[in-house]
């Protein structure tokens, strides 16, 4: 798994953050709108304690859309290349979800499940043995240290 502290930023290297505690989860989400953001088939994902991120170069602008199930999603990007770096979800205001594309070592990440595989593009594999989700995931059995992250707002 990643190292604690973990570094990131975007493409033009203009945005730059820290994380200062190891994530609980990491999985691919395979949902339309992921698709869009990255301009692919998938974005990586890394759930952490939203105080534990800390932009320490930079000043990332925000986009704000609504998801399927109704909760804010703010996207932090960079405003000179594009790069989106992480999310804010305000049902969930204790964690921020790291685009694991962003950081240094991208490689150390362990991706645990797959999820929206209903919108899966045809052509993308999915590892044997990782759990499958059609929709969204259940992420309690991976927060079992500090289970009141997932509580809503």
């Amino acid at each position: 798994m990643i190292q604690v502290p973990f570094t990131g930023g975007c493409q033009c290297e203009a945005v730059r953050y820290r994380g200062s505690m190891p994530p609980f989860v990491a999985y691919t989400c395979h949902c339309r709108a992921c698709q869009k953001m990255t301009s692919s088939a998938f974005a990586i994902c890394m759930h952490i304690p939203a105080e534990s991120l800390e932009v320490t170069q930079g000043s990332p602008v925000t986009q704000q859309r609504t998801a399927d199930d109704g909760n804010i999603l703010t996207t932090h990007f960079c405003g000179d290349c594009g790069s989106p770096l992480f999310i804010a979800n305000n049902a969930r205001p204790r964690l921020r979800t790291i685009l694991v594309g962003t950081l240094d070592d991208p490689d150390a990440v362990e991706i645990v499940a797959h999820i929206w595989t209903s919108r899966r593009l045809p052509w993308v594999v999915v590892p044997a043995g990782q759990p499958v989700f059609d929709e969204g995931a259940d992420w309690r059995p991976y927060y079992k240290a500090d289970p009141t992250r997932l509580e809503r707002a």
